[in-house]
């Protein structure tokens, strides 16, 4: 078994670009290969290669969520 440490943590506050729309309609980015969910958002406006400053919610395995900044 392959022990895998996330590159982020839970509190992280990151400035990342989205790469896909989810099929729930929620952007994806991926930060040094980790695939991170944009969750808690307007499901509309986002668009391929937008920039947005998330801060991330919860850590998974392979993944994690996150929730826009105010900013």
């Amino acid at each position: 078994m392959v022990d895998i440490n996330p590159p982020i943590k839970v509190g992280d506050v990151l400035k990342l670009g989205v790469v896909r729309i989810g099929g729930e309609g929620d952007p994806v980015m991926i930060h040094e290969g980790f695939v991170i969910f944009l969750k808690n958002h307007q499901k509309k406006g986002f668009q391929l290669g937008t920039m947005i400053e998330v801060k991330i919610t919860k850590v998974m395995s392979k993944f994690a969520f996150a929730e826009k900044t105010k900013r």
